[in-house]
């Protein structure tokens, strides 16, 4: 069996021999090794024998439970990540175990993808923070920086302005294409700063109904609606001395970004239901995979918020225009993968070659996809420019469709690389493009892009 790419040694404990079962099941179905324990000096134990790359924990368990556990696991193992299962009536006490230093908390019942996602984020986060100083900015013969790969012009001066900015507590607005690592950058401003060590919480405004956003965010008192039979934190309170990634900030209901705004701007927020008021020192970090200027023109966002989020501005390249550091991607993904002799996978340079003609809308997410449904139709070894053309032509089972370069898209690079030539001269740019210069500004938001 093709090893996963990716797996994680994963330390599992939970008293619910059910849950337990499940969820070993899942996560060992998708490649992971799991060691699981129905309490927490088991766990423990286990640990000592095998240390895990993440630790997932239920909150209460009998004897030992999740906080003490994983007191206990940092001290075996110190920067271990640790990730809490709660369950609703225990959000104080996940809060409890944030602070005591776990990763992040999941609420029960939770997705698989969900749980997934959140250990593998963690472990990344973990192999970042681990990684020596010299090492994390990018030079000759390294792959990235802080978990991001390339060294593309591009790249290079999106990394030289995290580096600028990520002890800044000015909020940060990342802009980037859907699959491009909005949420990577932001881990990376986190844990490149001074406050590595305080919270990074996130969440996602997609498909959250306003009410359920607001109550996330700003949490509640007991009492504050139907149902509300407990006094809940929220993000913003959990985030306090840390770091807040609102992801997919322009699908935020109007209502909801006018509260956002009263705590960006003064740090101070109410909760749900209450009538104090609570005082907050968070970094705001938002992502949008479309122009707020565009949100903006069609009364779908705040003009006001949009400037006070984006006041430092990281637009990260769509991959199409940053193929040089395909091969580094694809050699940083391979370097998880070995096929079921235990053998390296490797790509022929006329598979990268191949990859380079495409054109890749979903970008790195979507190489990542590719690359492991090939993987898995090679059976292992070298990966054939034939197995890459099964899952890249348009028809095949889950392939992306062939596409040619955009017009938007030619227009957003000539005018970013405009830009670069003159310095930032936006005067300047706008004479040798023969238009206006509100025209040149205009587009410029639209796509993005900021003077120099």
């Amino acid at each position: 069996m093709t090893a996963s790419p990716d797996s994680l040694r994963i330390l599992f404990a939970d008293d619910d021999e059910t849950f337990r079962r499940a969820m070993v099941r899942a996560l060992t179905k998708r490649g992971h090794v799991v060691a699981a324990a129905a309490g927490g000096e088991e766990a423990l134990a286990a640990a000592r024998i095998s240390p895990p790359e993440v630790a997932l924990l239920d909150l209460r368990m009998p004897g030992m439970d999740g906080i003490l556990l994983l007191q206990a696991l940092r001290e075996l193992e110190p920067g271990l990540p640790v990730v809490i299962l709660t369950g609703h009536g225990t959000i104080p006490s996940a809060i409890e175990a944030i602070q005591a230093g776990a990763y992040h908390y999941l609420t029960k019942p939770c997705e698989i993808d969900e749980v997934e996602h959140t250990l593998r984020n963690a472990a990344r986060v973990r192999a970042v923070v681990q990684e020596p100083a010299s090492q994390k900015l990018p030079h000759e013969g390294s792959r990235g920086y802080e978990g991001i790969i390339g060294r593309s012009p591009a790249l290079l001066k999106m990394i030289e302005l995290i580096e600028k900015t990520k002890e800044s507590r000015s909020p940060v607005l990342i802009q980037g294409e859907s699959g491009t690592g909005k949420e990577l950058v932001a881990r990376a401003l986190h844990v490149g700063s001074s406050r590595r060590d305080r919270p990074f919480v996130t969440v996602n405004c997609a498909g959250l109904k306003p009410e359920l956003l607001e109550n996330e965010l700003f949490g509640h008192v007991e009492g504050a609606f139907t149902g509300a039979s407990r006094t809940k934190s929220g993000l913003l309170e959990i985030a306090d001395g840390g770091s807040l990634f609102i992801d997919e900030v322009a699908d935020m209901d109007l209502a909801v970004q006018a509260s956002l705004l009263r705590v960006v701007e003064t740090g101070i927020f109410r909760s749900l239901g209450s009538t104090k008021e609570k005082s907050v020192k968070v970094r705001f970090i938002a992502a949008a995979n479309r122009s707020l200027f565009d949100e903006v023109e069609a009364g779908r966002f705040r003009q006001d918020l949009m400037y006070r989020l984006d006041v430092v501005h990281i637009a990260i390249p769509p991959l199409r225009e940053r193929l040089d550091d395909l091969p580094l991607l694809v050699e940083h993904y391979l370097s998880h993968s070995k096929d079921a002799n235990d053998k390296q996978i490797v790509l022929p340079r006329e598979s990268i070659d191949l990859l380079r003609n495409y054109r890749w809308p979903g970008n790195v997410r979507e190489l990542h996809h590719v690359l492991e449904r090939a993987i898995l139709l090679s059976g292992g070894g070298e990966v054939t420019p034939a197995e890459l053309t099964a899952v890249l032509q348009p028809g095949a089972r889950g392939g992306a469709q062939f596409s040619p370069v955009t017009l938007e898209d030619s227009e957003r690079r000539h005018i970013r690389e405009m830009l670069e030539k003159e310095g930032g001269n936006v005067s300047r740019v706008s004479e040798l493009l023969g238009i206006d210069r509100r025209t040149l500004q205009r587009k410029m938001k639209r796509y993005g892009l900021r003077s120099l």
